[in-house]
């Protein structure tokens, strides 16, 4: 059980590492620098830290595909406790279906800043 909530923390965290590299990009921000910051700081997590190193663009679709299976597993043992882990299920899902696209624009190169109309 231990495993599989673990998992589940790992997925919904990367939730949040794929909308920063997403929002960061919008924002024109240069995201290989800004992981190296916030990785090293209060905001880092193992799911962000893990983009462009133990993720990369050449393993995340694999890694992808296991995700998901892991958080049904985990979302169908919940259930069987008769417990409803819909939202977790939700989130975790969300993470890793940005999996793909969060790598890659964490090891994309920088690209100039848009200057400011």
């Amino acid at each position: 059980m231990t495993k599989l909530l673990n998992n589940a923390m790992t997925m919904s965290n990367l939730k949040s590492a794929v909308d920063l590299v997403r929002l960061a990009q919008q924002l024109h921000v240069d995201i290989p620098a800004l992981l190296d910051v916030i990785c090293d700081s209060s905001g880092g997590s193992a799911s962000l830290r893990a983009l462009g190193t133990v993720i990369t663009p050449e393993n995340a679709l694999h890694l992808q595909g296991l995700m998901r299976k892991d958080i049904e597993h985990f979302a169908d043992t919940v259930r069987a406790h008769g417990l409803d882990p819909e939202e977790l299920r939700r989130r975790a899902l969300a993470g890793t279906d940005g999996l793909v696209d969060a790598v890659t624009l964490a090891t994309s190169p920088a690209h100039p800043a848009h200057p400011s109309p």
